[in-house]
This record gives structure tokens, C-alpha cells and sequence, in this order.
């Protein structure tokens, strides 16, 4: 439904020339969310803007449903009216003086008769859960109303794709969450073509079917949730995404051809893990795997010298609810640790524990 090709866009800063983005590419099916997400000034929302129309790169080409809209090549360049893109920006530009059923209606005011305009709001209005709403002005209207509004006079018109940029960040923490699961649900039911643009990691996790994760203008790595969180091919990604622990560690042993597999003495001791990239024997490395996959148990049944195991001085307990969050001091590491609450041990204690080989991931020096 989208393709992106080698996508240059630069722009001109106080200190020359700034790339903003350097040769993006991806592609988005039909029916699909899929997710920019990055820190601030990574370029995500710059990708978007170009897909919209609203920015000219500088190389490259975008196609819409197999439609070139852009081609530096080819000097194409489709007008945004004309590309069949509805767009929610991050502040929602909704018209104070006017009702929600005006707001809504504005962008095919001038394109569709009476009865047809009428129609298709009260159809989307009653969508979006705003139909008894439809008299009230906007500034008397809630956060989480005024993104519906907004998110409706997107969708009026139709489009082939919805852009979104980052259109929960103005709500606090409760609506936002609320809002994820409608805006999940809405997509589910209209099986539009959607890009979203979040900083909020949560977000993209919870919302997408596929995320592409951008630093510095480049797609760092594109793959689904669960994928990106559990088995990143990139450190930048394994640090980006969630809590993670980094352990300084050297490849000892390397595992059958083709299986990725590693043994690595680290400061814990002796782990095995998958390796992102053929690994080396003696190859510096860092062993990398997420604080809710470490097991701790308070005995270690005489196993100190197994592989994937160590022990540490419980130095923090943070309780956050439905978990804890434990710092361990292990020689001259920390090892972080998400627990349940009701099997903690206290800050001071001794305890062991061991992460599964398949929730280790090693890292070699080489690695971005």
C-alpha cells in the first residue's frame, strides 16, 4: 500500500546542512499500522509529513497503492489534496468558533452535496462514539473528545491511508492508555492502511503490527512487537525499547554452524545466548537480556557453577504495583530484576538467579 525508497530529506541549520533523513526505506501492506517510533528529532515525523505531501524530499520515491507520488528522479511530486491521505497532527487544529459536526464536515464542505456531507459525518460521528456531540463547540470539549474530532475529520473523507502524528501525546496517562485500545479497536474495524508516529514505546508495543525503530534519520530495524522486544537484532533496539541489562563479556565457545548459539564468559560468570552476528571466539561482546526474564530464588541448590546462573546483594526494591523492580550488585555490575510483589526479597539479602539461554542475547563490540 506504501512503499518508501531511499528517502533523502535535508534541511538547512544554523550550522550548515542537516540530514534529516538518510536513505529510509520500508513498506507498509494494505490494512496495516505500522509504527515510526524514536526519540525526538529522529526523523519519524519528518517521514510522515513527506508521505503526506507537506515535505518535498530531496531523493528518493514514495508510491501509494502502486501511485508514484514522488519521485526526485522522475520530478514527480503529487499535491497532498490529490494523494487520498487523511492526517491527525499532534495539536488537533480544531476550529473553536465551529460544532463538531462543522469540523468534521469542513474538508468535503465544498465536495459533496448536502445530503451525501451529511451522511458520511453523521456516519463517522457515530463511529467515533460523537454523535450525541454533534451541536457542542469544540472548546467545550474534553482531550480525549477533542482527538476523536480530530481523528473524524480525517476519516470524512475517506482515505486510502491515515497518517497519525504522535495524537495521544497531549492527553494525560489514563486517557492515553484509554485512547490506545479505542484507536486499536477503530483501526481493527476499518482495516485502513495507517502510519503512526509515537516517541512512547508503550504506544507502538500496544498498536501496531509492525514498528520500524529511527535514530539520528535512519531505520534502525523494522519488525513486529514481540519480535523487536524479545529478539532485537540491534543493540540500539534491545536498549530503546523497555528496561535492559548490558553485561561486559568476551565469546568463549561458538555453537554449531548456523545456529547463532555462543557461550560467553562474562562478569556473571559463563552464559550462553544467540548471537546476533557470527560471532569469534575471543571477540569482546556484551551479554544482553531483559529484567523480567531473570528467575531469583533464594537457595542455590549447589548449581553456582551452572551455566546462566549467578547470585548478588539485593541493594534496591522498588515497589511499582503490580511488580517490583530489584537492583542486584553482582561483583562490579548491576543486574536489574522485575518481580512479583508477593515473592520479594529485601534490600541487604543474598539471592541467586538464572536467565534461560533463549532470553540471552550476546551482542558482539561491532555491533551499532
Amino acid at each position: 500500500m506504501i512503499q518508501i525508497k531511499d528517502l533523502v530529506k535535508t534541511f538547512e541549520g544554523t550550522h550548515g546542512e542537516v540530514r534529516a533523513l538518510r536513505g529510509v526505506s520500508f513498506e507498509v501492506t494494505k490494512g496495516q499500522l505500522f509504527t515510526l517510533l524514536g526519540p525526538s528529532g529522529c526523523g519519524k515525523t519528518t517521514t510522515l509529513r513527506c508521505i503526506a505531501g507537506l515535505e518535498e524530499p530531496h531523493e528518493g520515491e514514495i508510491l501509494v497503492n502502486d501511485r508514484l507520488v514522488f519521485s526526485a528522479l522522475a520530478g514527480t511530486f503529487i499535491p497532498p489534496e490529490r494523494r487520498r491521505i487523511g492526517m491527525v497532527f499532534q495539536s488537533y487544529a480544531i476550529w473553536p468558533h465551529m460544532t463538531v459536526f462543522q469540523n468534521v464536515a469542513y474538508p468535503i464542505a465544498k465536495g459533496v452535496d448536502r445530503k451525501e456531507l451529511a451522511r458520511r459525518v453523521e456516519n463517522v460521528l457515530e463511529r467515533l462514539g460523537l454523535a450525541h456531540l454533534r451541536d457542542r463547540l469544540a472548546p467545550n470539549l474534553s482531550g480525549g473528545q477533542q482527538q476523536r474530532v480530530a481523528l473524524a475529520r480525517a476519516l470524512v473523507a475517506e482515505p486510502e491511508i491515515l497518517l497519525l502524528d504522535e495524537p495521544l501525546s497531549n492527553l494525560d496517562a489514563k486517557l492515553r492508555e484509554q485512547m490506545r485500545f479505542e484507536l486499536k479497536g477503530l483501526h481493527d474495524a476499518l482495516n485502513i492502511t495507517t502510519v503512526y508516529v509515537t516517541h512512547d514505546q508503550e504506544e507502538a508495543l500496544a498498536l501496531s503490527d509492525q514498528i520500524g525503530l529511527m535514530v539520528d534519520g535512519e531505520l534502525i530495524e523494522v519488525g513486529a512487537p514481540m519480535d523487536l522486544y524479545m529478539q532485537p537484532a540491534h543493540r540500539i533496539t534491545a536498549d530503546f525499547l523497555g528496561s535492559a541489562n548490558f553485561i561486559p563479556a568476551k565469546i568463549r565457545e561458538v555453537g554449531n554452524k548456523g545456529s547463532g548459539e555462543v557461550c560467553v564468559e562474562s562478569t556473571l560468570g559463563p552464559f550462553v545466548g544467540r548471537c546476533t552476528t557470527p560471532g569469534k571466539t575471543g571477540t569482546a561482546a556484551e551479554l544482553f537480556f531483559r529484567p523480567e526474564n531473570v528467575e531469583v530464588s533464594a537457595d542455590d541448590h549447589g548449581k553456582q557453577h551452572d551455566l546462566n546462573r549467578a547470585s548478588g546483594l539485593v541493594e534496591r526494591v522498588t515497589f511499582l504495583g503490580n511488580s517490583v523492580d530489584m537492583l542486584l550488585r553482582c561483583a562490579d555490575v548491576s543486574v536489574r530484576v522485575r518481580a512479583h510483589p508477593g515473592r520479594t526479597p529485601r534490600a541487604g539479602e543474598r539471592v541467586h538467579f538464572t536467565v534461560a539461554p533463549d532470553s540471552c542475547i550476546v551482542f558482539p563490540e561491532s555491533e551499532p
